[in-house]
């Protein structure tokens, strides 16, 4: 399914849901995204509440095929599983404000996962936000060996400071894989997100950083820092980053 055609779906299918009263009472919201998921993709998946975050964890081997058509067909299922997940929060009476669906493989050596506000999928339905300002809300994770099976099995209530942390992180490593330049320039990265402390955000960092590159790192860390907690009105005093062994690396100011 091409990104035209998921995204037009998604707007009627969301906007459809949110026309309708509750069709999934906030007490089995879980089971019945267990078996919309099962009726729409023929897989079997996992869903789990903690606070206001919905969890759904699907087993999907194939995304790691080196068969295009099966790769192809698991992110069809994906797909269809984020649908799912969409249209039963919005049909609910449930206070859920983020939605994560991880999809790994059966040893959980890869982990590709996204993560939604709620809040930005109503914003965009109601034309209050544009479609390429949800798209850069859009949380999207991977990891792999020695990090996937800890973050599958790391389930809690997301805070906003969390999901705006996460989306830094995130959106600096997708720089790191998608530019050149910047993938030959900074060593640094792949950076992980650690946790939240106080008003401090606590990243890690593998390999090394060149003092040479450090401020054109420092400002595009802050840049995106500043943008997203303007989105999400959050406020965080600094990002620290440690390498491998806990040693200090680099401390932003914001």
């Amino acid at each position: 399914m091409n990104t035209i055609k998921w995204f037009s779906l998604f707007f009627l299918l969301s906007f459809f849901s949110l026309s309708c009263g509750v069709s999934y009472p906030s007490g089995s919201i879980a089971d019945s995204l267990e078996e919309i998921v099962k009726k729409d993709t023929g897989t079997d998946s996992e869903a789990l509440v903690y606070g206001k975050t919905l969890y759904l964890d699907m087993l999907l081997n194939d995304l790691t095929s080196n068969d295009t058509a099966k790769v192809n067909a698991a992110i069809s299922k994906m797909q269809s599983a984020i649908l799912a997940i969409t249209r039963v929060v919005l049909s609910s009476d449930s206070k859920i404000k983020y939605m994560v669906v991880s999809t790994f493989d059966k040893d959980k050596q890869v982990l590709f996962r996204i993560t939604q506000n709620i809040e930005d999928i109503k914003a965009y339905l109601y034309m209050k936000i544009s479609r390429g300002d949800y798209e850069t809300r859009n949380l999207l994770e991977i990891e792999g060996p020695g990090y996937a099976a800890k973050e599958i099995d790391d389930k809690h209530d997301i805070s906003d400071e969390e999901y705006v942390a996460r989306m830094i992180v995130a959106q600096i490593n997708m720089q790191a894989r998608t530019n050149p330049f910047l993938g030959a320039l900074v060593q640094l990265l792949q950076l992980r997100f650690l946790r939240i402390d106080g008003e401090n955000i606590i990243l890690s960092g593998s390999g090394e950083m060149d003092e040479k590159v450090k401020d054109f790192i420092t400002k595009m860390i802050s840049d995106e820092a500043n943008k997203y907690c303007v989105k999400y009105s959050v406020n965080f005093k600094s990002i620290n980053i440690f390498g491998a062994k806990g040693e200090p690396v680099a401390s932003i100011t914001l």
